[in-house]
């Protein structure tokens, strides 16, 4: 259960009654481990869909995990996909502008930017070309 809680922003941690559960802050579903006996465990989670009792589904948590990770990733991935960078980076300047904190998942690494452009240039046009580019361009610059 800590794993998928610790899985932060997408999930959070919460205690019912005496129970250590798991919430996802996108929807408000709720994870509950499910008690098993020792001879018979499983890993199931009873998953409260929006945080609905009625809307309940016991499954095994690996396949929780699973979706979560991906989520995780895929998230996590935003600020370094091409189409959403900059955006990302504005919305992140903006947030931390507005509000004194930072998003938690951080801003874009401009260094792994550059880095990631100079090596798809260097596919495409060849490390040669690449090279009389950048030289010319600091040359410029000194």
């Amino acid at each position: 259960m800590s794993f998928i809680a610790g899985l932060l922003p997408i999930y959070t941690f919460e205690h019912v009654g005496d129970l250590y559960c798991a919430r996802s802050l996108v929807d408000g579903t709720l994870i509950l481990p499910v008690e098993e006996d020792e001879d018979n465990e499983n890993g199931f989670v009873l998953v409260h869909w929006q945080g609905d009792e009625a809307r309940a589904t016991q499954v095994q948590g690996v396949f929780l995990a699973s979706v979560a990770v991906a989520r995780y990733a895929e998230i996590h991935s935003v600020p370094i996909a091409a189409g959403t960078k900059n955006e990302y980076a504005h919305m992140a300047q903006h947030f931390r502008f507005k509000t004194g904190a930072s998003l938690a998942m951080g801003e874009p690494d401009t260094e792994r930017t550059l880095i990631e452009v100079l090596s798809n240039a260097s596919r495409e046009l060849g490390k040669e070309t690449v090279r009389a580019i950048v030289g010319a361009a600091l040359g410029k610059m000194v």
